[in-house]
C-alpha cells in the first residue's frame, strides 16, 4: 500500500511540475544571450586556448609576438 501512495504522489507532483513547466516562458533575448554564451562557453579553447596555454606551459617566458 506505501509502494501505491508513494508511486502516486511521485507522479502527481511530476505531472503538475510538467504543467507548470509548458505554462512557463523565457523571453526570446534570453535565449539569444543564453545560446551566446554556450557557444563561447565550448569554443574557449579555440578561441583562448593558445594564449593560455602558453602562460601555464612557460609562465617566466615572456610570450613572442
Amino acid at each position: 500500500m506505501r509502494v501505491w501512495l508513494l508511486c502516486f504522489f511521485v507522479l502527481f507532483a511530476a505531472a503538475e511540475f510538467f504543467k507548470w513547466l509548458r505554462a512557463f516562458s523565457i523571453p526570446l533575448p534570453v535565449y539569444i544571450l543564453a545560446g551566446a554564451f554556450l557557444a563561447v562557453a565550448s569554443n574557449y579553447d579555440k578561441i583562448f586556448g593558445d594564449k593560455l596555454n602558453q602562460n601555464l606551459i612557460n609562465p617566466d617566458k615572456p610570450e613572442i609576438k
